[in-house]
């Protein structure tokens, strides 16, 4: 078997990018949460102008 002779560097981030990253990341998650309710509310709306009204077209005839 060969011997690994290389290793992997390790590069540290800096806390600041860290902390900007958190906050970006959490701005992002909010605007996703906010389309998913506008979106579940448009959804909503035309569900319920799109239900069919009962007719005497669609009555079962026996």
């Amino acid at each position: 078997m060969t011997a690994i002779t290389s290793t992997a560097r390790v590069i540290t981030t800096a806390p600041v990018a860290t902390k900007e990253a958190d906050a970006l990341l959490r701005d992002l998650a909010f605007v996703l949460k906010l389309t998913r309710r506008v979106k579940e509310e448009m959804t909503a709306d035309r569900a319920q102008s799109k239900t069919p009204t009962a007719t005497t077209e669609r009555a079962l005839v026996a």
